[in-house]
């Protein structure tokens, strides 16, 4: 497997090191469809308590940074979610998947869109 080097020279000052693609496949990406928003006050940076249905493997919660995104906007909306990392309690509150996205230079995260087509537990490869 061969990387395609970057033209931008700070995303190559802030890359990861080195993973096999043994501990890339290891991780289990979803498709999921987000059925709950919430507000969580409790939390120390502006998040909410995204709900997500992933069709056969369930409804799993997370809380997510992503306020630049309204209520109305992130439900019903497809995402993508890191399902088997464990779970982690943040403010109280049982955090079970990672939804993904991509953080620009300003910190404002873009939450992934796998698109239409692709149902709820879909797995992404």
């Amino acid at each position: 497997m061969t990387a395609i080097p970057s033209t931008d020279p700070a995303a190559k000052a802030s890359a990861k090191p080195p993973a096999s693609p043994d501990q890339f496949f290891a991780v289990d990406i979803r498709v999921g469809r987000i059925t709950e928003v919430e507000a969580f006050p409790e939390a120390r940076k502006p998040a909410w308590k995204l709900t997500v249905d992933f069709g056969p493997i369930g409804t799993l919660r997370t809380s997510a940074q992503v306020t630049n995104y309204s209520r109305e906007e992130l439900l019903g909306r497809p995402v993508v979610g890191a399902v088997n990392l464990g779970a982690k309690r943040i403010a109280g509150f049982r955090s079970e998947f990672l939804v993904l996205g991509a953080q620009d230079e300003d910190g404002t995260i873009h939450l992934l869109d796998p698109g239409t087509a692709p149902r709820p537990g879909d797995i992404i490869c």
